[in-house]
């Protein structure tokens, strides 16, 4: 257990045993916040130290009544008593490690129930943390993770159906088969297919589930709700915390741009534009005057470099650019095209 999950297992301790101040709470619910696994990991805890605490009776004590009998047994004996005992609560800090004690022992536990019903469903994980993968499926379908996201693959896939759970971001290019469709969970949402390329969006701290249609058509719903069809060139959103599903044919033109590198920009500042390049290329593009930030551009990429598309950029603007301490540095007089 690394120092960040004793610190957090410490707080849920706290928490659990009642001395945790107003800011260890917000400490602790700023962690639930930041990843639905957080939460749900702190929910666990919290249900198991319940069921542990519910599966025993509990029974109250008469403590004089107690004493009275022990001090009657023991002048019986001869035994001298000169007053009762004092009765003692169990100091803070030993409260808070016996609390500590319980909790990594429910988190150990958990998170190895975690991982069994992990391996009962899910034959495969593919994962990308601060860089984009690519990976083929059994059936030669093509997935492309964003940062920052997993994908589990069931135990059964390509037998009757082809089941996946997102979480994060992707981009699949399902191979066609009528008898086989192609499912994908993400949240409390299902995406399925038979055969076409599409986009899914659904990060923990987003209130919404995007589905943006390359080719072909998807089916967008829930257990509990039909859903839409999106057919090619619409995005379909699913709000989260009202469950109402909805359709636009406007889709933001750079949606995939992390999984093909295609870039399309129309009359578009420089800021958004190195923006949305950025997030792909992870370089950090800094403006010598912020009046540059403001100059357009009519412009599109196609699987370029990220220092092809600065040379690019700055040309076309009449503009020039540096690279120093991994940062490209661009100034010039803002916005000439002469």
């Amino acid at each position: 257990m690394n120092e960040k999950s004793k610190h957090i297992d410490l707080l849920i301790a706290r928490y659990i045993s009642g001395e945790a101040s107003e800011k260890e709470k917000h400490e602790l619910e700023q962690w639930m916040r930041n990843n639905e696994a957080n939460k749900k990991y702190f929910e666990g805890i919290v249900f198991a130290d319940k069921q542990a605490v519910s599966s025993h009776k509990i029974v109250k004590l008469n403590v004089d009544k107690a004493w009275d009998s022990v001090h009657q047994k023991m002048k019986a004996n001869g035994q001298q008593t000169t007053s009762k005992t004092k009765i003692r609560t169990m100091p803070l800090w030993a409260r808070i490690a016996a609390a500590f004690v319980v909790i990594t022992a429910l988190s150990f536990f958990f998170i190895m129930q975690i991982e069994k019903n992990n391996s009962t469903n899910w034959a495969d994980t593919f994962a990308a943390v601060d860089s984009v993968s690519s990976h083929v499926l059994t059936d030669s379908s093509k997935v492309t993770l964003n940062e920052n996201t997993r994908l589990q693959v069931a135990k059964a896939y390509g037998k009757k159906e082809r089941r996946l759970e997102l979480a994060g971001e992707a981009f699949f290019e399902v191979e066609p088969n009528s008898e086989k469709p192609f499912i994908v969970e993400t949240g409390n949402t299902l995406i399925k297919v038979t055969g076409t390329s599409f986009n899914i969006k659904n990060f923990d701290a987003d209130s919404l589930v995007e589905v943006y249609v390359k080719t072909g058509s998807v089916l967008f719903f829930t257990p509990e709700n039909e859903g839409i069809t999106l057919m090619a060139g619409e995005t379909g959103i699913y709000n989260k915390k009202n469950g109402v599903f909805s359709k636009t044919q406007q889709s933001e033109p750079n949606t995939t741009a992390y999984a093909n590198r295609v870039f399309v920009f129309y009359n578009t500042s420089l800021k958004e534009l190195f923006r949305q390049i950025s997030k792909v290329y992870g370089a950090e593009i800094l403006f010598d005057k912020p009046e540059i930030a403001a100059c357009t551009i009519t412009v599109s990429f196609t699987d370029n470099d990220i220092g092809t598309i600065v040379s690019v950029v700055t040309e076309t603007l009449n503009l020039s650019y540096s690279f120093t301490n991994g940062q490209y540095h661009i100034f010039g007089e803002a916005c000439s095209t002469d």
